[in-house]
């Protein structure tokens, strides 16, 4: 069995706690972070598998009253289980993620060394899709579908803080995963937008500003235009990579196609992205 280092900070801040994880690469660097929020006794996500036995040593679990899975990928619900049958914390989820935390699941082989694979739970189903009630505080409960279909956010009208996990992302990223769909994304960024939020928290641990926002959504919409542009000329999806980014990503070749700019590029255009087959890895 491998060993597998992880490193989990806790970020304290006036409204509660980030707790933020990764996977350590064997130079003792992050990987990738992945963070869950306690706020008012709601905690939002609970981690990846890797990280899941010190992120539930440093997690407050007397604050806890009940957790919410923003979507059912690998690096969001691994301690899900323990919160249920180790500390009776119910777990609540959209219909369709808790349809997906249920099954055993298969991930590519890069997945499942940076967050390992969470074992199949049964949660609650969200009883209000619009919003979710601590003791002190109510979260609206936004759909931020791009990302995946399911996805959602939460967001603290009176202070004007989005707690937005999978859906905001890097104001100058140019990648997409090959599943992903860039104009639900930027659709997305531009329903966000119109909340006025102050504070965007992402689930990499970063925390973004509306500046942030505007310039993200004026960086894609930029890219989409240029893309257009030399698509109607003729240029094909790689070229067009060329032409704006100069190269593709080095996560394109790390991630045999998954991550990458092109993968952007053809979203943004409507084009059918390109899949290569996968050895996926599966929880047996």
């Amino acid at each position: 069995m491998i060993d597998i280092n992880v490193q989990v900070d806790v970020i304290e801040n006036e409204l509660g706690c980030t707790y933020k994880m990764s996977t350590l690469d064997p130079q003792g660097n992050p990987i990738m972070w992945v963070s869950s929020f306690l706020i008012d006794g709601l905690l939002i996500d609970c981690g990846h598998y890797h990280a899941k036995k010190k992120f539930l040593k440093k997690l407050t679990l007397n604050e806890v009253e009940i957790c919410v899975l923003s979507h059912h990928h690998e690096d969001h619900y691994a301690a899900a289980r323990d919160l249920i049958e180790k500390y009776n914390i119910p777990v609540y989820a959209s219909k369709e993620t808790a349809l997906l935390v249920r099954p055993r699941i298969r991930i590519p082989p890069e997945r499942m060394l940076t967050w390992g694979i969470p074992e199949p739970c049964k949660v609650n189903i969200l009883p209000d899709i619009n919003e979710i009630k601590t003791s002190s505080n109510t979260f609206k409960i936004i759909h931020s579908p791009g990302h995946c279909n399911n996805l959602i956010s939460f967001f603290l009208e009176k202070e004007k803080i989005l707690f937005s996990t999978d859906a905001m992302i890097d104001k100058n990223q140019s990648v997409i995963f090959n599943w992903e769909n860039a104009n639900l994304m930027l659709k997305t960024f531009k329903k966000f937008k119109k909340l006025k939020p102050e504070y965007l928290f992402s689930s990499n641990g970063k925390v973004f500003s509306r500046e942030d926002l505007d310039h993200l959504i004026d960086y894609w919409i930029d890219i989409k235009d240029k893309s257009i542009k030399f698509y109607s000329k003729g240029e094909t999806p790689k070229s067009i990579v060329k032409e704006v980014f100069g190269k593709d990503s080095w996560l394109k070749m790390s991630t045999s196609g998954d991550l990458s700019r092109e993968n952007l590029i053809r979203s943004l255009l409507n084009l059918p992205q390109s899949f290569k087959k996968r050895r996926l890895k599966k929880n047996i």
